[in-house]
């Protein structure tokens, strides 16, 4: 193998494993930070957040996240553009699937880690009390 190639080779990785590990940075960051004040903020409208019809529609969002990402790739690109000429008619613009690739891989990440964030159910119960901080 080249030097090309093996710089070629890094290169792709680096293009799937870069939006990935931004979504999985910027989903752990959220979890620790935001996630616990918007619970808080949430009060008793927190307990739908880990319900097992939010955790499923969770799934199947990053379903579809890694079809968008699979069908955006470089690599099947243009039968993706073949399709959605013949299908919807249009040719979407230069580059277009290219940032698609990258937010939908990014948005897969971020969902993953999202998708374990929930009110700490082995401490009996949602630790939310929105008013407890102006009570004195």
């Amino acid at each position: 193998m080249g030097r090309l190639e093996q710089i070629e080779a890094v290169r792709a990785v680096f293009e799937v494993v870069g939006p990935l590990f931004l979504g999985l940075l910027t989903g752990a960051l959220q979890e620790k930070y935001v996630f616990p004040w918007m619970v808080q903020r949430m009060g008793g409208l927190a307990r739908w957040i880990s319900t097992p019809a939010n955790v499923f529609l969770g799934v199947l969002i990053i379903c579809v996240y890694l079809a968008v990402a699979v069908a955006c790739h470089a690599s099947n690109a243009p039968e993706t553009l073949a399709w959605l000429q013949a299908h919807a008619g249009f040719r979407p613009p230069p580059g277009s699937l290219r940032i698609a690739f990258f937010a939908a891989t990014f948005l897969c990440g971020h969902g993953l880690v999202m998708l374990g964030a929930s009110p700490a159910e082995e401490e009996g119960g949602l630790p939310a009390d929105p008013r407890a901080g102006r009570r004195s």
